[in-house]
């Protein structure tokens, strides 16, 4: 599905309102944003196996660097552990960068630095500063940035999963992962927050009939819904494939 059909089927469920294309679009497009920052996020938004190059400066210093994260960035497939790595050789053993906070790789590689008062003056520890670039050990995720424990001492391509923002919607008539997997979410949710929006409690309704589904069978068909649909187009994927047996780990 399209853009501008997910639009005409949220218009006709309005009453085949034609003057709120402008404000349908930007219903679409917000709800998007709002599930894209869930905790649990779809394959399509999934970037495996990504090349993150980092290039040290010339000449190279142990200084750590940082390097801008992808484009429409959102986190790591493993968002705990990390998963930035690179390969000794190929075929080969992936050698896993440890990810940390701030503060745990800046003691990690310099050494904490331990400060007292004595009388009026603050006495700072001496410390090590023979630091050398080299292969990369560890990294912290930034704001908008990856950085990099030691400085790198030659170009390596890492690799990387993660997971990024689908195209947006309100920049023209598009496709994307949401429309072609999960139209109906989409649109209820889009078509809710519209219909809410005018008062139109009939369309509140019939886009919450949509969502959550008609389980009484008044009227309309008995169905599950969109939100019910979604969560296990997730599941059936994550266990596709998979052999389960007593005892196992899930």
């Amino acid at each position: 599905m399209d853009r501008d059909t997910a639009v005409s089927q949220i218009q006709e469920k309005l009453g085949f309102r034609t003057d709120l294309q402008p404000n349908i679009i930007s219903a679409l497009q917000f709800q998007q944003d709002e599930l894209e920052k869930g905790d649990t996020l779809p394959w399509w938004l999934l970037q495996e196996d990504q090349l993150f190059t980092i290039t040290p400066p010339n000449p190279p210093v142990a200084t750590p660097q940082e390097y801008p994260l992808p484009p429409n960035f959102i986190k790591e497939s493993d968002y705990q552990d990390g998963n930035l790595r690179y390969y000794q050789s190929l075929p080969g053993p992936a050698v896993y960068l440890k990810k940390m906070d701030m503060k745990q790789a800046e003691q990690f590689f310099f050494g904490p630095r331990r400060t007292w008062w004595q009388g009026q003056y603050v006495i700072i520890s001496p410390e090590d500063t023979n630091f050398l670039p080299g292969t990369p050990v560890a990294y912290v995720l930034r704001k908008a940035t990856v950085r990099i424990y030691p400085g790198p001492d030659k170009v390596y391509p890492l690799t990387w999963s993660y997971y990024t923002h689908d195209l947006v919607v309100s920049g023209g008539n598009v496709t994307n992962g949401w429309l072609a997997n999960a139209p109906q979410l989409l649109i209820g949710l889009a078509g809710k927050q519209i219909a809410m929006t005018i008062r139109n409690a009939d369309a509140t309704a019939l886009f919450n009939i949509i969502l959550h589904g008609n389980p009484q069978g008044l009227i309309l068909p008995t169905t599950s819904g969109a939100v019910k649909a979604f969560q296990a187009l997730l599941y059936e994927r994550e266990v596709a494939g998979r052999s389960f047996h007593m005892g196992a780990r899930l």
